[in-house]
């Protein structure tokens, strides 16, 4: 059994740091914040266990914008959208998934 590394890159650090500040201070919900990054964090580094068993995505929107070889998870309304490399998954970016056409 392959163990992935999850890498993030800035942009998925920067889409991170955003929801947390939007739940948090934009909605008034701290804790709301609190627990819900920990989940969605815990959801991205499960990825170290199966992230070469996701399916290559083959919508045309997410192919253009981060490559022929990236997949896509979901945590709740958020998109995951990471590619792997040996053993690496780097997590390219995390985004509302109503944002995928």
């Amino acid at each position: 059994m392959i163990k992935y590394t999850v890498i993030f890159s800035v942009e998925a650090k920067m889409d991170m740091a955003l929801l947390e500040d939007y739940i948090r201070d934009d909605l008034k919900s701290p804790l709301t914040a609190s627990n819900y990054m920990k989940e969605l964090d815990d959801t991205i580094q499960e990825l170290s266990m199966y992230a070469g068993s996701v399916a290559i995505s083959t919508n045309d929107y997410i192919q253009l914008l981060y490559g022929p070889e990236a997949r896509r998870i979901n945590y709740k309304k958020m998109a995951i959208i990471f590619t792997v490399y040996k053993n690496y998954a780097y997590i390219k970016r995390v985004i509302p998934a109503s944002l995928i056409l």
